[in-house]
């Protein structure tokens, strides 16, 4: 037992020697040596390479100018060597990029690397360089000369360069003659600046007579003409008015007077053929149905001078109209009124709401459903004087703002869906020429289009900030005679 004991003591003496002498051996001689930590600023930041994107108009010319700091040496970059690859290509050893985008659309990636030759570290910075077509967002403006010849003119809003340019298309060649509108949506990418405009061009005589364009790269998706008919026979598409849903992939057109729906680069037959009113639909007389097309529609049949309501009862067989109400309540109170406007609604239910005129009194007027989502009945909102003499140059409904906007003259008035007590919206300076012929609101901007029948350039554009009611550009006389406009750019 004393030996067990004597054995245990050694065991035990033996480690903590273990240990002291395992301690006793750490002379604390480490050699600490600080690391010149690289930090890249000055360009856009994100926490992942996606959020970070630099739109160039293709041709144009990318400058980025990146500050490099070090922990220890600060701003000397005498250690220091760069590199910018584009597209996986070297394209500078300098630490800043200068780069004209000529190669190809789309997004590339681009890096950044610095490396410190005294450690062998490196540091970058990832991004993408998104070359896009110039006239992807902008102000655009469709025209006619002389001749009636179509043209397209663009404002770019990527681009430095604060002028209209003509918008040539390679792969459609000329636009036709007659032009009648262009409207458009966006198409969202990964974020609320990463989007496209898809624009619709109505030409009355043309090869195509309805295009749809993507904008990033200016070239036609759908081509719509008289082959695109799903009826066959002697079909002619000629039409007098085109117009995009603004929340489906749909195209509205009034041919000869009748109501058609393009999707899908088809056009079907028109609705209620075979009507033995034979309706035809006025000028600005198809009430836009914010999305609902599918399901309602209303238009102002001119021929027969009534509003006219359709719906497809409700079903899944969408934009194909069955049902023709024809003994709305309240349809006598339009009776020997001329006829302006119309549009859809939601105040407060699914409705439409139309403009009508007699002398130089103004009535609005109302189309309610009843729950089982048929029209019910029309109603007055309300009535009152032109707000001024003179010829009605445009005058439209607005959705989004529930607002009536009207132009004579070098003066746009607005109302709201509750009356028609127009009040002076916006004025032209004193030194505008001509009467306002189109406007459009969107975006925070409000775009005005003037023509001058004078001049050689007929058509001015005025673009304002419709928040604060500024005029921020003027383009006297830069286009031809201005038909319509359409504003694609980034939401302010």
């Amino acid at each position: 037992m004393k030996q067990m004991k004597f054995i245990n003591r050694s065991f035990i003496l033996f480690l903590a020697l273990l240990i002291v002498g395992g301690c006793s051996k750490d002379l604390g001689n480490y050699n600490y040596k600080d690391v010149n930590t690289i930090t890249i600023t000055g360009l856009l930041e994100a926490n992942h390479p996606t959020g970070r994107i630099y739109e160039i108009p293709f041709n144009d010319t990318i400058r980025l100018n990146p500050t490099v700091m070090g922990t220890l040496s600060a701003s000397d970059t005498t250690q220091l060597t760069f590199e910018w690859k584009v597209d996986s290509v070297a394209v500078s050893k300098s630490k800043n990029l200068f780069y004209v985008a000529n190669k190809r659309y789309g997004k590339i990636s681009a890096e950044f690397t610095v490396t410190d030759r005294s450690t062998g570290i490196t540091s970058s910075y990832n991004c993408f360089l998104n070359i896009v077509n110039p006239y992807k967002w902008g102000y655009y403006v469709l025209t006619q000369d002389k001749l009636k010849a179509a043209s397209l003119y663009c404002l770019s809003s990527i681009t430095k360069k604060a002028s209209f340019d003509q918008v040539l298309l390679p792969k459609l060649g000329k636009l036709g003659q007659n032009p009648l509108s262009i409207s458009g949506t966006k198409k969202y990418g990964a974020s609320s600046t990463d989007f496209y405009n898809v624009l619709t061009i109505g030409i009355q005589d043309a090869v195509n007579p309805v295009v749809v364009i993507d904008s990033r790269e200016f070239v036609p998706t759908l081509l719509y003409n008289s082959s695109s008919y799903v009826g066959g026979g002697n079909f002619e598409l000629r039409p007098s008015q085109v117009m995009n849903d603004r929340y489906n992939d749909v195209i509205y057109v009034v041919n000869k007077g009748k109501f058609h729906v393009l999707r899908k680069g088809a056009i079907a037959l028109p609705a209620f053929i075979n009507d033995p009113t034979d309706y035809q639909i006025a000028p600005n007389g198809v009430a836009a149905p914010l999305g609902n097309g599918r399901y309602f529609m209303s238009v102002y049949d001119e021929k027969n001078k009534k509003v006219r309501v359709w719906d497809n009862g409700i079903t899944a067989n969408e934009y194909v109209y069955i049902n023709d109400y024809k003994d709305i309540l309240g349809q006598e109170l339009m009776n020997g009124k001329v006829f302006l406007a119309c549009s859809y609604a939601n105040i407060p239910s699914i409705n439409h709401i139309y403009l009508f005129k007699q002398d130089n009194q103004l009535y609005s007027y109302r189309l309610d459903y009843a729950a089982d989502y048929k029209p019910k009945s029309f109603s007055l909102l309300g009535s009152g004087p032109m707000p001024t003499t003179g010829s009605i140059g445009y005058v439209y409904f607005d959705g989004p703002t529930s607002r009536w906007f009207m132009a004579i003259g070098k003066t746009i008035y607005m109302a709201s869906y509750l009356g028609v007590e127009f009040q002076k919206y916006v004025q032209l300076p004193e030194n505008a020429i001509g009467d306002i012929v189109k406007f459009k609101i969107l975006d925070g901007k409000l775009m005005i289009a003037t023509n001058d029948l004078t001049a050689s350039k007929h058509g001015s554009i005025y673009i304002y900030n419709a928040n604060t009611m500024v005029l921020e550009q003027s383009f006297p006389h830069v286009v031809d005679e201005i038909v319509d406009l359409h504003l694609g750019i980034l939401t302010q």
